[in-house]
């Protein structure tokens, strides 16, 4: 079994991890494992490191090298929620949580302009003195109706 060549598992449902013992074999010049249930870090080893990533396609589950000779950032391990690593009902909670964290902030920020009016008129005057000091022809055009926008300014 050791001299084995030639190695075609395609499209066999196979689950689990590849056998440790998949990387000895030091005669192996081809390997097809696509479209399988395959998971975990492929083998390193004598010859499995050397096939194209092409033979390890379709295994949602797989991760390290042959697969991330093209990511330069390279890929970490998949993250397996509950006993099915291949769950496609999974939840990112991470990206849930951001997008809570922005949509408060983004409340909070603009619910304060909307419901205080000093924060708003101190708001709009201060990126009206920003946009003239870098649009300096703005003066120009809003100048005269900044009238019409009844700000008190106190300070």
């Amino acid at each position: 079994m050791h001299q084995l060549e030639s190695l075609e598992l395609s499209q066999n449902k196979l689950s689990r991890e590849i056998p440790l013992q998949l990387a000895k074999f030091n005669f192996l010049a081809f390997l097809n494992l696509l479209n399988n249930q395959l998971v975990g870090k492929i083998p390193t080893g004598t010859q499995i490191s050397t096939f194209p990533k092409e033979s390890f396609t379709g295994n949602k589950g797989l991760w390290g090298p042959p697969l991330i000779m093209d990511n330069k950032a390279g890929l970490s391990p998949p993250q397996a929620n509950g006993n099915h690593p291949n769950s496609r009902h999974e939840i990112d909670w991470d990206l849930i949580i951001m997008e809570i964290g922005f949509v408060s902030g983004f409340a909070v920020a603009v619910g304060s302009l909307v419901l205080c009016k000093r924060w708003s008129k101190w708001y709009y005057m201060t990126m009206y003195k920003i946009l003239v000091k870098i649009f300096p022809q703005l003066e120009e055009r809003i100048g005269p109706h900044i009238r019409h926008v009844h700000i008190n300014q106190r300070w």
